[in-house]
């Protein structure tokens, strides 16, 4: 169950991509974090309002790692998404983004000792060399031509704070579940986002959203922050850092198949043979050592 939650959320999360694309000027990038985050606080806290009332000692003891989650998880993470899909291409993006799960694997190794196993170095390999078989489509000269922007560097930033709020879930106090650290985490980063969408926004922008500029919001707040990033955490806590971040390399495989549905680009056999080198990478990282 834990692989099938990392796929969930990392199908949810390719959707963000799009959204990002569509919505670069009609909404701004804070204004689309907070209106998420919003969303995702008013279904969370109701719902564990009395387990937040019971641990709230705990959670004030351990107000550095709610702000660290909050920091990394909600204000950068994603955010910085939006600032890219200005001004980055397509193609720069999916490939750096994918930088994500080798940094949570270094930092899970380097704080928390976690051993990188041979099947999983080898797995995280041919993921990677069929993710860039995706992005490439099989084109050496696409890799060696990529030229690196302020957006490039903006998208290995928010890899790396995806990859920090990963690590730091295994820092979850004894006794605290996974929605009500979501829910925690989550109220504390509308404290940095509320100010930072009224100076980019301004007040009288930001109460005067589009009808569809509301069901975005709603669709971020319920799919890509709670569902998503339930499922994420709970992934972590039942396959670790190392499996579940293998399973992020699938970002590409399922964009993919979103454009075909949704902007109707057909699959080529560079990307038939990218995804297959992608589920094949996974499989070997899953497998245990000695199998």
């Amino acid at each position: 169950m834990g692989y099938a939650a990392a796929l969930a959320a990392v199908f949810l999360w390719s959707f963000n991509y799009i959204i990002a694309a569509y919505f670069a000027y009609s909404l701004t990038p804070y204004e689309l974090s907070f209106g998420r985050w919003l969303v995702a606080v008013l279904i969370l806290v109701p719902l564990v309002w009395r387990e937040l009332i019971r641990i709230r000692r705990v959670l004030l003891q351990n107000w550095r790692l709610l702000v660290g989650l909050a920091v990394s998880g909600m204000v950068l993470d994603n955010t910085l998404i939006y600032f890219a899909g200005r001004e980055d291409t397509p193609l720069n993006m999916s490939l750096l983004s994918l930088t994500a799960p080798i940094f949570i694997a270094l930092l899970a190794r380097v704080f928390f000792k976690t051993r990188i196993s041979p099947p999983q170095f080898w797995g995280f390999v041919v993921a990677l060399v069929g993710v860039l078989v995706i992005v490439s489509r099989g084109k050496m000269s696409i890799l060696l031509g990529l030229d690196f922007s302020c957006g490039d560097i903006l998208i290995l930033v928010n890899a790396l704070c995806f990859a920090v709020y990963s690590v730091l879930q295994n820092k979850r106090p004894v006794g605290v579940s996974q929605t009500a650290l979501l829910a925690a985490s989550s109220a504390v980063s509308l404290v940095f986002l509320l100010p930072l969408a009224l100076w980019q926004t301004g007040a009288k922008q930001l109460l005067s959203l589009t009808p569809v500029d509301i069901e975005v919001l709603i669709y971020l707040g319920v799919f890509n922050s709670v569902g998503a990033y339930l499922a994420w955490n709970w992934a972590l806590t039942k396959i670790g850092s190392i499996k579940a971040g293998v399973i992020y390399y699938l970002l590409p495989f399922f964009s993919g198949i979103e454009a075909y549905y949704f902007l109707n680009e057909g699959f080529s056999a560079v990307q038939v043979l990218g995804g297959g080198m992608v589920i094949v990478g996974i499989m070997l990282a899953s497998r245990k050592e000695g199998c």
